[in-house]
C-alpha cells in the first residue's frame, strides 16, 4: 500500500484484530502486491502484535494479483486446517483485482471450495476508492464470510465487527418472512437481492448461511401495502439457527400483527431507526422509482437526534453525514 492514510488503517485494524487472538490461536500471513509471498507461518496469537510490521515488509509493486494470493492462501489455509477451530482466511486489500486470473466466477469457485471444506473467506477493504465492491462483497459471500470496509475512521471499530465471525454464537441464520394475502397487497422485500434464499431451502439445513455474534442484529426491510378492509395479521416471521454451544438447531416464530396506527420512524427506537435510514440510503443510491419516492428531508428531526445520540461515534456520524448530503 502506497498511501501513508491507507497504511495507517491498515496498521490499526491489524492492531485491533490482534486484542481477538489467544496464545492458543495461529497466524500465517500472507503479502501480495504482484505476486505473493509469505511473511510468517503459523504465528502464535500471543505475538500476533507483530502483524503491522510483518505486512509493512510487502512493498508496493503497483499491481493486485489476487488469484495467485488467494491460491496460496487456500494452500496453507487447508494444511493447517484444525477440526473444531474457526478456520478462515481474512483478505487486506486496497484495490482492485487486475493482475492474473480475475474472472469473477472462477475466484468465487475457489472461495466456495474452500466453504465446502469449513475454511471461511472473510475480506476487509482498505480505504473507500479503486475498491470493486460487487467483486468483493460477492466473494465474501460466497466463502461464508463478511465484507468490512476499513478506512480512516472505522478501523478502530474493526474488531468488533470480525469478533462476531470470530465467535459466533448462531451459524447457518436463515430468516423467513410469511405475509398474510389477506391483510397485505403489494410488498417488496429491499436490498438482499443476492442474498435470498429458495422457500424450501429454510429448513435444508445443508445450504449455509449467515453467522451472527451474541451483540449483533440482523436488519431486513419490506415494503408493504395493507389492507384496511382485510382481516388477520400482517404474518409471521421465522429464524432458523444453529446454536453453536450445543450444535443443535433451533427455530423460533412470532406473529407481525396489525396495527391500523402504526408508529412512525421517529417514534421507533434508535437502532430500527439507524437501520432503517441505511437502508433508505442504499436503496437512493441504488435510484429508480422507489429512490424517487424516497424523502429524507421527512426524517430531519429523527437524524438531528441521532447526531446528538451517538455523538462519539464516527462510524454513526458518517452514516448521518451521508444522509444529509442526499437530502
Amino acid at each position: 500500500m502506497v498511501r501513508e492514510d491507507r497504511r495507517a488503517a491498515m496498521e490499526t485494524a491489524l492492531e485491533q484484530l490482534a486484542t481477538l487472538l489467544t496464545e492458543n490461536d495461529e497466524v500465517t500471513v500472507i503479502g501480495f502486491s504482484r505476486t505473493p509471498r509469505l511473511l510468517a507461518d503459523s504465528l502464535p496469537g500471543s505475538q500476533a502484535g507483530e502483524l503491522p510490521n510483518l505486512i509493512n515488509q510487502t512493498a508496493s509493486e503497483g499491481g493486485t494479483n489476487l488469484d495467485q494470493a488467494i491460491t496460496l492462501a487456500s494452500e496453507l489455509a487447508l494444511r493447517h486446517k484444525l477440526d473444531g477451530a474457526q478456520n478462515r482466511i481474512v483478505l487486506f486489500t486496497d484495490g482492485a483485482a487486475n493482475l492474473g486470473n480475475a474472472d469473477p466466477e472462477r475466484l468465487s469457485e475457489k472461495i466456495e471450495s474452500l466453504r465446502q471444506q469449513s475454511i471461511a473467506f472473510d475480506i476487509a477493504g482498505i480505504g473507500t476508492t479503486d475498491l470493486n465492491d460487487n467483486l468483493l462483497s460477492e466473494l465474501a459471500r460466497h466463502g461464508n464470510g463478511r465484507y468490512y470496509l476499513v478506512g480512516e475512521n472505522t478501523s478502530s471499530t474493526f474488531a468488533k465487527q470480525l469478533a462476531g465471525a470470530f465467535r459466533p454464537a448462531a451459524e447457518n441464520v436463515k430468516v423467513q418472512v410469511k405475509l398474510n394475502p389477506d391483510r397485505v397487497g403489494n410488498f417488496k422485500l429491499i436490498g438482499f437481492e443476492k442474498d435470498r434464499l429458495k422457500t424450501e431451502d429454510f429448513r435444508n439445513d445443508s445450504v449455509d448461511a449467515a453467522e451472527l455474534a451474541a451483540e449483533e442484529a440482523g436488519v431486513a426491510m419490506y415494503q408493504i401495502e395493507t389492507l384496511p378492509e382485510g382481516s388477520g395479521e400482517i404474518g409471521e416471521v421465522s429464524v432458523r439457527f444453529r446454536q453453536t454451544s450445543t450444535g443443535s438447531m433451533v427455530e423460533r416464530t412470532w406473529t407481525i400483527p396489525y396495527d391500523p396506527a402504526a408508529p412512525s420512524l421517529d417514534q421507533a427506537n434508535p437502532k430500527t431507526q439507524l437501520a432503517t435510514l441505511a437502508l433508505l440510503v442504499a436503496q437512493k443510491l441504488q435510484g429508480g422509482p422507489l429512490a424517487d419516492a424516497i424523502n429524507l428531508k421527512d426524517h430531519a428531526p429523527t437524524i438531528a437526534t441521532l447526531k446528538k445520540l451517538y455523538a462519539s461515534d464516527p462510524k454513526t456520524q458518517e452514516l448521518l453525514s451521508l444522509v444529509e448530503a442526499l437530502k
